[in-house]
């Protein structure tokens, strides 16, 4: 499950501070290119297997620092509950309905940050499938908000379920141990991410659900000062966004009203001998928030700060063993709930959380993994079942659910041949909310009450997985 098999990429690999290898120290020679960085940090780190063979370039114009390839991944999942939705799961989002999930295309020329000399790169990605409206961006790969009044009305869909999409499309410039890159890339907030082959499990977290942006679009600098350290700055136009413009909005006297100028900054720490690395990222910048007619219909506009901070901590325990702890919490203000908590300022939304990773090699072709978290929808602001139905604006959807989420997956990465991996997995879902007996229900069949209320019927889920993933 490495990546193609150029000279800056072997050493990428084994030495990338910000990526899941920790096998070795990182040096300042190894600053390591974005789709290292963003794209493969969410793997078993210490799962050694050769290159996959790639047959779309041919070998001998690695010189030139040009490559092609991709992956495709196919999928089946399905809950006990006997709904047609396997709740709040997220991409694996249809119960017992085969899925191509990823598609995914990579046309790139990378940095040679072994140079001293001025080098240049660029990189665009395709990804068709189901997971592809999870990496929507408005103005690019999704409608502007105000064509729709809505975030994620993709453009270039086929059906209901498959879209196409364009998560990175951007150039940079670097020269020994500086970067600076300009265009759309994956987020570096949080622990998991988008691409299948950068995954350990199938499934995602709450926290990659509904917690994080997938991509941003702006200008970003990258500094490695010394061995083992690592910083990133930038300024984006904020989360999943790449040329849409603030719209009209009825608080015009908000600070910065009119601008989604954002920050985002990244700092990267390697312990000397490579075996623990610490990930923190942070955004913060203005986002606007649709508010809700009594009809569920979006109304008026809103512009509030939205800020988040993301950590992850990389250990490894013993030979084969090792554990990711990471952390996140967000809050954006003049979201305008209608679910405030005792003692919170109005209109504030807040969600955070903390997920355990724990993964153990068994052979050098075979790993075990287990995933523990807890995340909290303070305000029942970011969850919603199905996910995708809520990001695309079609019924039905639940929402409003204010309170905890908690989780637990086991599963296996096997990998027969160097460029298929096959993931199983078993997960348990399960639901606390602030307030018993009044709201909607993230699990289960979904009906409509007399009220209007859209729901599920259970406060908890088993769910059970499986996809291949063929590098190509």
């Amino acid at each position: 499950m490495m990546r193609p098999g150029t000279p800056w990429r072997h050493a990428a690999a084994v030495a990338c501070v910000l990526a899941t290898a920790i096998d070795a120290p990182a040096t300042a020679a190894d600053l390591s290119p974005p789709d290292e960085v963003y794209e493969l940090r969410a793997r078993d780190p210490q799962q050694d297997v050769p290159d996959p063979k790639r047959f779309l370039w041919p070998e001998w114009q690695e010189a030139r620092r040009v490559s092609i390839y991709g992956w495709v991944d196919c999928g089946i999942g399905g809950n006990t509950n006997g709904s047609a939705y396997n709740g709040t799961v997220g991409l694996q989002d249809r119960n017992l309905q085969a899925m191509m999930s990823q598609l995914y295309l990579v046309a790139e020329r990378s940095l040679d940050f072994e140079s001293d000399d001025w080098q240049w790169g660029a990189r665009v990605d395709l990804l068709y499938g189901t997971d592809a409206w999870q990496t929507l961006a408005r103005g690019l790969d999704a409608y502007p908000f105000n064509e729709y009044d809505n975030f994620g009305v993709p453009r270039w869909d086929s059906s209901r379920f498959y879209d196409l999409a364009m998560p990175q499309l951007y150039a940079e410039i670097g020269r020994g141990d500086v970067a600076v890159l300009a265009g759309h890339v994956y987020s570096p907030l949080g622990y998991e991410n988008v691409p299948a082959v950068g995954n350990f499990f199938y499934s995602h977290s709450y926290t990659f659900n509904f917690a994080t942006p997938n991509t941003v679009t702006g200008v970003i600098a990258r500094w490695e000062p010394e061995e083992g350290v690592r910083v990133s700055s930038g300024v984006t136009n904020g989360w999943d966004n790449f040329s849409d413009g603030m719209p009209v909005f009825d608080n015009p006297g908000y600070p910065g009203a009119s601008s989604n100028l954002a920050y985002l900054g990244n700092a990267v720490l390697a312990s000397p001998d490579g075996k623990q690395l610490v990930s923190i990222a942070v955004s913060t910048g203005n986002e606007y928030t649709p508010v809700v007619d009594p009809s569920g219909a979006p109304g008026r506009l809103l512009v509030g700060n939205r800020s988040m901070v993301t950590a992850f901590w990389q250990n490894e325990l013993a030979d084969r063993l090792t554990s990711v702890t990471e952390a996140s919490s967000a809050w954006q203000f003049n979201a305008d709930t209608g679910l405030a908590n005792l003692g919170q300022q109005p209109g504030l939304a807040q969600w955070y959380g903390v997920c355990q990773y724990l993964y153990r090699g068994l052979t050098d072709r075979l790993s075990a993994g287990s995933r523990l978290e807890w995340f909290r929808d303070n305000n029942g602001f970011r969850t919603a079942y199905p996910a995708r139905n809520a990001a695309l604006g079609m019924p039905p959807v639940a929402s409003g659910f204010a309170g905890n989420f908690w989780e637990v997956t086991l599963g296996l990465n096997w990998l027969p041949t160097p460029n298929w991996v096959v993931r199983p997995e078993v997960r348990y879902d399960w639901y606390t909310p602030d307030d018993y007996g009044t709201g909607a229900l993230p699990f289960g069949p979904l009906t409509t009450t007399p009220g209007g209320l859209v729901t599920g019927d259970a406060f908890d889920q088993w769910y059970m997985g499986c996809d291949a993933i063929f590098q190509f």
